[in-house]
């Protein structure tokens, strides 16, 4: 019975580091890229797998898939520490992103999130005229705004309680989908926020736009000398080569830096848990407070971020 036990043990080890190592090539195919997506669920059936090995006394088997535990480790546990949190802030701006799903049928639910949060500024992705008519009465506290309606699942809206300039849709990258920046202050310092929407992954062409455009943002930022943040659906994880990339050549930080995973996709499936919707910021930018809201009928969780200088 061990040796048999001790064998499927062996066969789930390998095929966690295949996936792993698989991850780290992302750069070159779609496929490989999905697989870094999952490294929590990897860690996870890597920590149960070892701790049955250890109960059938294993112990070299430990050591020789220890290596493989200590990158998953790493990996998850990073995003625990460091980053841009101070949660002393005082003058501070809150912003929330929904990607509230086109086909949804949850205007209340989405509506009152907003009205509970309240945020200073709302990001809306997904967007459409039937969820602007619902939202309407939601909406009435946030008087500057631009919102930009498709019949596909990439409109973009952006509403601000606080006052916008230089509001206006972007297109980054070799994709038509909008974006939207504007400029505002915290704390009277001028700050450049970009709401964006990439496209999923799904194929060797989108694959490329998706990537292309993550590459657009990071010239974008490039223009900016002021503060400046980026929110949005990015279509890739944290664990991402891609995503990594975008933060290293923008010299950007992960909001989340010091919070935790903070997973955003899939609602429906917890076990493929993984972090989608980002908010990432220039290094002068802090952050008091990030978390994940509750369902509201999309397949994404929204986020709130509050964010301010020293």
């Amino acid at each position: 019975m061990k040796i048999t036990l001790h064998k499927i043990l062996i066969f789930i080890l390998s095929c966690l580091g295949i996936a792993l190592l698989t991850s780290y090539l992302g750069a070159l195919n779609w496929t490989f890229d999905l697989f870094s997506h999952f490294i929590f669920q990897y860690l996870i059936l890597t920590i149960i797998t070892l701790v049955v090995c250890a109960f059938i006394k294993k112990y070299k088997t430990i050591l020789y898939f220890s290596p493989i535990l200590a990158l998953l480790t790493f990996s998850v546990f990073s995003i625990y520490f460091g980053g841009n949190k101070n949660i002393e802030l005082q003058n501070t701006v809150k912003i929330s992103c929904i990607n509230i799903l086109s086909s949804n049928k949850n205007y209340k639910d989405v509506g009152a999130y907003i009205e509970n949060e309240s945020p200073d500024i709302l990001i809306l992705l997904e967007m459409n005229r039937l969820w602007e008519t619902n939202l309407e009465s939601s909406l009435l506290s946030f008087p500057n705004k631009l919102v930009i309606n498709r019949t596909d699942n990439f409109g973009i809206a952006m509403y601000s309680k606080l006052p916008l300039s230089n509001i206006r849709k972007e297109l980054i990258g070799t994709n038509d989908t909008p974006s939207i920046t504007a400029d505002f202050l915290i704390d009277n310092k001028k700050t450049t926020l970009l709401a964006t929407h990439t496209l999923p992954p799904m194929g060797p062409e989108q694959f490329f736009k998706r990537n292309n455009q993550l590459e657009a943002i990071t010239e974008f930022r490039k223009k900016i000398k002021n503060g400046f943040i980026l929110v949005g659906d990015l279509n890739t994880s944290s664990y991402s080569y891609h995503f990594n990339k975008l933060l290293k050549e923008s010299n950007l930080v992960d909001s989340r830096k010091g919070f935790g995973i903070l997973s955003t996709w899939p609602t429906w499936m917890p076990l493929a848990y993984t972090t989608l919707d980002h908010c990432l910021i220039s290094k002068g930018i802090m952050v008091k407070s990030r978390d994940v809201g509750n369902q509201v009928g999309s397949d994404h969780f929204p986020i709130n971020i509050e964010l301010g200088y020293n």
